[in-house]
């Protein structure tokens, strides 16, 4: 699918991936209607898509809020309607399951799955009613396996990479195609004052766009950002499930979730 003059409806553009991701897409000739929680908070992003030459519209929502996603949809499709879906929204808390408030694994699952596939559904009418569209859902690498401190945020990205796999099989027969990525850890604020594994590499917003673009571009199904990560938590599991999980129980800083102790966002 070309991007070129295509808009496209993306949340979580304020900063971070949903900023890089912004630009990329308008670097490619395509328009960009940024969700966050505050306009303002979208200045930088429209600043940077408009220096490009391309239109970008802010929309304030909490995905979260079935109300305001509808909403969200009810004004991009008045503003001319999109053909493009990117679902990057989301939050990362961390910290032993058992001691945190159940209200903040609430949260996450709320805003990184479910918030998401509401998303998703109320924008599927006007996408089947395109010549062509597409569904990007950001997840994570950790949506591939679990990690301490991470039960929330691993569940809810395990549900996106199983919601993106079915829904793809299930828009199989329509011009509607679906991509999941699962970047590994991404610099971003989310990952502020984290302990990192050696085992797992850091990755730029830059790099996580790349692969957006890419996968809308070529319809590709799944994407890793880097590439190589397939092979640690796809392939090495699969082959030699043992070794991998020695490698993983044998990593010193695999506890820098849970020791970080990372909060909800205000």
């Amino acid at each position: 699918m070309t991007l070129k003059d295509q808009t496209v409806l993306l949340t979580g553009a304020a900063r971070g991936i949903g900023q890089a991701t912004a630009v990329a897409l308008a670097e490619r000739g395509a328009h960009v209607i940024g969700v966050d929680l505050h306009a303002d908070d979208m200045a930088e992003t429209a600043r940077r898509v408009e220096a490009l030459g391309r239109r970008f519209l802010a929309l304030e929502a909490d995905v979260a809020d079935r109300e305001a996603v509808r909403r969200v949809v009810d004004e991009a499709v008045a503003a001319g309607g999109f053909s493009v879906l990117v679902n990057n929204a989301g939050v990362l808390p961390s910290g032993p399951f058992a001691k945190i408030d159940f209200s903040v694994w609430a949260r996450t699952i709320d805003v990184d799955l479910t918030g998401l596939m509401a998303l998703t559904h109320a924008a599927l009418p006007h996408l089947l009613a395109q010549p062509r569209a597409h569904i990007v859902n950001i997840a994570s690498i950790a949506g591939k396996f679990g990690a301490s401190g991470l039960a929330a945020y691993c569940a809810a990205k395990h549900g996106v990479v199983g919601f993106s796999e079915a829904l793809r099989f299930e828009l199989r027969h329509t011009r509607v195609g679906v991509s999941c990525i699962c970047p590994t850890m991404v610099t971003t604020r989310l990952i502020e004052g984290v302990r990192r594994s050696p085992l797992v590499p850091l990755a730029r917003p830059e790099d996580v766009a790349r692969a957006v673009v890419r996968a809308i571009e070529h319809d590709l199904p799944e994407v890793f950002v880097p590439r190589y990560m397939r092979l640690l938590v796809e392939v090495l599991p699969a082959v030699v499930p043992p070794l991998f999980r020695w490698l993983v129980h044998r990593d010193a800083a695999a506890d820098g979730w849970l020791e970080a102790r990372r909060p909800l966002p205000e």
